[in-house]
């Protein structure tokens, strides 16, 4: 009897099994990572027409699939929240489904995308110039950064920066050059403040880039806009948008 009872259940779930093969589900192609500041999204294609996808995102840290964005009727999903180990690497699986009573979410279809390890390959974002002085009388220009806020939290529940992930994996370089000239020159800084001489009467204009140097790939981040300093008068300054409207420049660019 048990023996019978057992080829049942078998050739049941060989049945369902074929069944869920058998519907030829559409399978996601083109599975693609976008991360910049930490913030990860993964897209794919093509669009869902009677199924829907859903994500599954796995890894050493806890060795069970975790499902993302369940049952979507899109080809896209933010997968930043499962990412907080920086550290690790992330295998992700993309899950074409129907609602069936009969097949579980283990039958059905799916594909594997890239791994993806966020310390290694988010993109790091334009450096936010917060203010600078340009004082003439002293031959100095003094650059102020403000560190970037990335999606993640802090015990206090403040923005965690990208200088607090990466600590002293992480440098600000300055490029400029006089007003007048096309050849730059660069400095480099571990601290949020770059000072430069400069050459008395003489304008200056210049852009930041930050960079992870442990990095093969991506080692370098995208360039903040270029300010220009006056050529007149014996000091200047420039203030940029205030700390509450750069945290909601941040804020409109990580979400």
């Amino acid at each position: 009897m048990r023996c019978v009872q057992s080829l049942l259940l078998l050739a049941v779930f060989c049945w369902q099994k074929s069944s869920a093969q058998d519907m030829n589900i559409p399978t996601a192609n083109n599975i693609m990572w976008t991360s910049i500041n930490f913030k990860s999204i993964l897209d794919w294609s093509p669009k869902p027409t009677n199924y829907s996808y859903s994500v599954l995102v796995r890894s050493p840290l806890f060795q069970d699939w975790k499902k993302k964005c369940f049952r979507i009727k899109d080809t896209t999903c933010d997968v930043t929240d499962l990412m907080e180990n920086v550290n690790t690497t992330y295998e992700v699986r993309v899950v074409s489904e129907i609602d069936s009573p009969e097949i579980t979410a283990e039958e059905f279809p799916y594909s594997d995308g890239p791994t993806f390890s966020p310390y290694l390959q988010t993109i790091i974002g334009k450096p936010i110039i917060q203010n600078y002085t340009f004082d003439k009388e002293q031959n100095r220009l003094t650059v102020v950064l403000r560190d970037t806020p990335t999606p993640y939290r802090n015990a206090d529940n403040s923005p965690k920066t990208l200088r607090e992930i990466f600590q002293n994996d992480f440098i600000y370089t300055l490029y400029y050059r006089k007003a007048s000239s096309t050849g730059k020159k660069s400095q480099s800084s571990t601290t949020n403040e770059i000072v430069i001489n400069t050459e008395k009467g003489e304008g200056y204009c210049f852009y930041v880039q930050a960079s992870v140097p442990s990095r093969v790939k991506n080692r370098v981040s995208q360039s903040s806009e270029e300010l220009c300093t006056q050529s007149d008068g014996g000091a200047a300054s420039g203030f940029l948008p205030s700390t509450g409207v750069l945290c909601l420049i941040s804020w409109i660019l990580l979400y």
